[in-house]
């Protein structure tokens, strides 16, 4: 049986409609940044980047699946309902944010609801076997879509870390491992680096496929630099990654100079070696002879791989904190 969203009180003059096409991109970016600014949370997108996602989309149709919530003929809110396949189970990621000048007025609610019955009308084709889950995820900093989330029967399923290392100047570069060695990024290694994270990612808690619309999307990122890439060879084979990008208009709008370590990526016979802080100590430099003052990266807090001691070791300091959060859409069917 599938759990029904809960029905709210309809917000006065809130009307909500799917996305139209790349002209509602400006509206659904503002909001998202400013709601972002508002919230203390340091991810800034720009209309590019928001068009590319929705011309790449990866287990959602924006014609169906996004939405704008519009007041006074204003967009006020947006949202996303995607699929995907997580750690082999069923999973629908919901996602949204609300303008700040019009918080405290339910629509927040309304916008969940709205998501989450999108999920349930996707999940009715889904065969009966296995649990169906929502997810959502959001920065610690945003208290009230913690409330939100805990009153719709959410729980907080897994916690991350945004890990930062404020000063770039005294990094110094290390050797990697014998016999293995770092080469240039050419275009037509991309998709082999691009399958090697995605092995290496498999080993992680909430592993999905990494489709050809994720590859396509990533190729047309508009910050795509791969020359600040770091990739480690062993002969022929990819023996880890870490792909690094300077996201131009978020350091602009944010006041800072900073670049992201976007994944860092060690497949498994080449791991317990040094590998992973070789290639994170070169990809600060680079950004170093870039310009930048300061490297960030996400981590799972509750990683068995010990990833976060590692970043610890090398500088990084958790600078922001984010949840995971889960409830059950359709339960496991049972058997008696």
């Amino acid at each position: 049986m599938i759990t029904r969203p809960p029905t709210t009180r309809p917000v006065a003059g809130l009307v909500f409609r799917t996305y139209a096409g790349p002209a509602d991109v400006p509206a659904f970016t503002d909001v998202l940044r400013t709601a972002n600014i508002a919230d203390d949370t340091e991810e800034i997108p720009s209309e590019e980047r928001i068009a590319n996602e929705f011309a790449h989309p990866d287990g959602f149709d924006p014609t169906v699946d996004a939405f704008m919530g519009e007041l006074d003929d204003r967009v006020v809110a947006v949202g996303t309902t995607r699929y995907i396949r997580r750690d082999d189970e069923h999973t629908y990621m919901v996602s949204g944010a609300v303008h700040p000048d019009v918080r405290r007025r339910g629509i927040g609610q309304a916008l969940l609801a709205l998501l989450e019955a999108r999920a349930v009308e996707r999940a009715s084709t889904l065969p009966d076997a296995g649990p169906v889950w929502l997810d959502s995820w959001m920065p610690d900093a945003n208290v009230a879509f913690a409330a939100l989330a805990r009153g719709a029967g959410y729980e907080p399923r897994r916690h991350f870390f945004e890990m930062l290392k404020r000063d770039l100047g005294s990094t110094v570069a290390v050797d990697l491992p014998a016999g293995l060695e770092l080469r240039p990024v050419v275009p037509a290694d991309m998709r082999r680096i691009f399958d090697a994270e995605a092995e290496a990612f498999q080993d992680h808690w909430g592993r999905r496929d990494w489709s050809d619309e994720i590859f396509a999307e990533h190729l047309a990122d508009p910050d795509l630099d791969p020359t600040l890439w770091r990739v480690a060879w062993d002969g022929d084979e990819v023996a880890g990654v870490v792909s690094t990008f300077i996201i131009a208009d978020e350091n602009e709008t944010l006041g800072l100079k900073r670049g992201w370590l976007d994944h860092v990526a060690v497949r498994r016979p080449w791991r317990r070696r040094g590998l992973a802080a070789a290639l994170i100590l070169s990809a600060c430099v680079g950004l170093r002879e870039r310009g930048m003052t300061q490297a960030a990266l996400g981590v799972d807090a509750d990683s068995l791989t010990g990833a976060l001691g590692l970043y610890e070791r090398l500088g990084f300091v958790v600078e922001r904190r984010a949840t995971a959060w889960r409830r059950v859409l359709r339960p496991a069917p049972t058997t008696d």
